[in-house]
């Protein structure tokens, strides 16, 4: 029961101490919304950034291996059971040459060049998927040494654009870290000085508590409190903003940049909510406890 009287008065407080500074309080609102905008930008940027890059890796994971024409089938057959017993390999598929003339001549591109085509020149196939993309060099090597390879055109590897692809995905991953470093600091600062200006403002109604024997939490806890709501409030405002923008702007640039695989994803809504809305609350904590922790002595 005095637990509940703790907590009731602590959030009494908090909920007072937040309108009595009413225009500082709302200015730290108004900016942490902001920075809180940013790093919701951020997320879908980096998650939007990795579904294109997962898209295109998976396409770059798949090899090709053309077979020279008067390879035997149990030659064939020998190497494609090697590879299915490599760890490092997900799927071996065979492709007959009437199978590969048949996917070509479905292609609506190459309707033209299949009506002149005599005969069929394509080669049959191995289509290995890779299950990493940084072991695909390995395979293609290894291919390219098989004998039963089409020695003019082994495989269709393209190692440069793999490693470039590994490169951005590196470069996203670190810059998203950063930029959300950034903006956590920047948000605890803000914080730290909205619970100095409430302090400041309390600060003879907290020497007649410490006079009276009032504990460490029950003096500090209203303004862990307070910097709690500052940043869910925050947080709900900058995640309504992102919600309403996020649908919108996907259309307008996939309608703009068609051929780029972007798409709504609703599944990661869930998750964005979850970050955004937490990531207020623990900012607001931290940033509400160091300031009270540093200004408040008890």
């Amino acid at each position: 029961m005095r637990l509940w009287r703790h907590l009731v008065f602590a959030l009494s407080s908090a909920w007072q101490s937040f309108w009595r500074n009413a225009a500082v309080s709302l200015a730290a609102v108004g900016t942490i919304t902001l920075i809180l905008a940013l790093a919701g930008v951020n997320l879908l940027i980096g998650h939007t950034l990795g579904g294109i890059l997962d898209q295109y890796k998976s396409r770059v994971s798949v090899i090709s291996i053309s077979i020279a024409d008067r390879t035997p089938l149990s030659t064939i057959s020998d190497f494609e059971g090697q590879l299915r017993s490599d760890p490092r390999v997900s799927s071996v598929t065979f492709i007959t040459k009437d199978e590969a003339l048949a996917r070509f001549s479905a292609d609506p591109q190459n309707a033209d060049i299949a009506r002149q085509i005599q005969g069929n020149p394509l080669a049959a196939k191995l289509e290995v998927h890779v299950a990493s993309l940084s072991d695909v060099a390995a395979i293609d090597a290894e291919a390219r040494a098989w004998r039963g390879a089409d020695p003019a055109d082994p495989t269709d590897y393209q190692g440069e654009f793999i490693t470039r692809m590994l490169q951005l995905s590196q470069w996203v991953d670190w810059a998203g870290l950063v930029v959300l470093g950034i903006l956590m600091l920047v948000s605890v600062f803000i914080v730290m000085n909205t619970i100095r200006t409430a302090v400041y403002h309390r600060r003879q109604e907290i020497e007649v508590m410490k006079l009276v024997g009032a504990t460490e939490w029950f003096v500090r806890g209203p303004f862990v409190i307070e910097g709690v709501l500052t940043g869910v409030l925050a947080a709900s405002i900058a995640l309504g903003a992102l919600l309403l923008a996020y649908h919108p702007f996907v259309d307008r640039f996939h309608s703009d940049l068609f051929f780029i695989p972007l798409g709504y994803d609703p599944a990661f809504v869930t998750q964005l909510a979850r970050d955004v809305l937490v990531g207020g609350a623990l900012l607001g904590a931290l940033g509400s406890y160091i300031g009270v922790r540093r200004y408040v002595r008890v």
